[in-house]
């Protein structure tokens, strides 16, 4: 009986606690972040010189196409099928080398994203711990948290630690 007692009591003590909960719009973090900003340019440029390099092993290859059709006509089928051939191949080469630059973008996109990601996770975790916090939920614009009243929204003030923690880098 006793143990019993000291369960229920127990319990409604434990209830009593309050649970300190907060919510993060993650859209406005990740877009607001200067290290995503950051990121963002480095993989354009990155981007940019990919490009550059693609286009300087097209022209040439673009020159050829139009010498083909000028002299199509005069050569003989034989040549005109040897030299589709030849082009064709070149254009699977160029072709697989924008698509080699196309996944090595989004590769280095994923791995930089999920550094991020942990980056923020650990400072929310982090900052949870500091502040007291029980629980802490990431929404994505209004889908996730359906309504939160604005006092529990810390998007602004993680965000300010984030970009603080970012500059010293």
């Amino acid at each position: 009986m006793k143990k019993l007692l000291i369960v229920a009591i127990a319990l409604v003590f434990a209830s009593c606690n309050q649970t300190k909960v907060a919510y993060i719009d993650i859209e406005v973090l990740m877009k607001d972040y200067e290290a995503t900003k950051a990121l963002e340019i480095s993989l354009k440029a990155k981007q940019e010189v990919m490009a550059k390099e693609l286009d300087s092993i097209g022209a040439p290859f673009q020159l050829k196409v139009q010498q083909y059709y000028e002299a199509a006509q005069k050569m003989t089928p034989q040549k005109r099928a040897e030299a589709e051939q030849a082009l064709q191949q070149e254009q699977q080469f160029l072709q697989s080398k924008q698509q080699q630059a196309s996944q090595i973008l989004q590769q280095e996109n994923q791995e930089q994203s999920e550094i991020l990601t942990k980056k923020v996770d650990s400072l929310v975790g982090v900052y949870a711990k500091t502040k007291g916090y029980n629980l802490i939920f990431g929404t994505s614009g209004k889908g996730t948290v359906m309504y939160g009243d604005e006092s529990l929204n810390i998007t602004v003030e993680v965000l300010d630690i984030l970009n603080a923690d970012f500059s010293k880098e």
